[in-house]
């Protein structure tokens, strides 16, 4: 009984050490908050957020993405993966991922597809940051990113906004779904 009184002492139940996530916030930009239309369409829903620039954001932007599309996993899985990748390329490549930097995270249901945008803060001070497929290079562990995206994603581009923020953004279709079979019912 004394020793289980004395894990108990040394079990820690003050939640001071332990770190806690600012909540996302509403993204304020109108252009944040519009998809990208290639074609005149205005029935569309969707969501922005923005995050702070950690690594440990991209659950919370993966959670996200899960309940704006509301998709089967089949269907989610390639919008996820694509998602994090580039929020993950705008932590490395521009200010988003320095100190106070911030991503935003557009989510729309269009018809027959998903469009996800990932913006991000700009590029870091003295550089110059342009999203592009670089020739792949098989000795090297990164820059394969956006060719998984372009490879992916129905369709993708890029927008440069007049703040110096970075868009790419891309679509995925949806499935058709025969009403007859079930929806995860996969022919071989």
């Amino acid at each position: 009984m004394a020793a289980l009184v004395e894990q108990a002492k040394n079990t820690k139940t003050d939640t001071r050490n332990r770190e806690v996530l600012p909540l996302p916030k509403r993204a304020n930009a109108p252009s944040d908050r519009a998809p990208v239309l290639l074609e005149p369409n205005d029935e569309f829903t969707g969501s922005a957020m923005t995050v702070p620039g950690e690594p440990a954001y991209a659950k919370v932007m993966r959670r996200r993405l899960r309940t704006l599309a509301s998709l089967p996993d089949r269907e989610l899985r390639p919008i996820e993966l694509l998602a994090s990748e580039l929020f993950n390329n705008c932590i490395r490549h521009t200010r988003s991922g320095d100190p106070g930097g911030e991503i935003t995270i557009s989510v729309f249901k269009l018809e027959g597809r998903t469009q996800v945008r990932i913006t991000d803060a700009g590029p870091r001070d003295g550089e110059i940051t342009v999203p592009h497929l670089r020739p792949l290079d098989p000795d090297d562990e990164s820059g394969r990113g956006l060719h998984l995206v372009a490879t992916g994603a129905s369709r993708w581009g890029t927008i440069h906004h007049d703040d110096g923020r970075t868009s790419v953004w891309f679509e995925v279709d949806r499935i058709d779904r025969n009403p007859a079979r079930p929806a995860d019912y996969a022919e071989w």
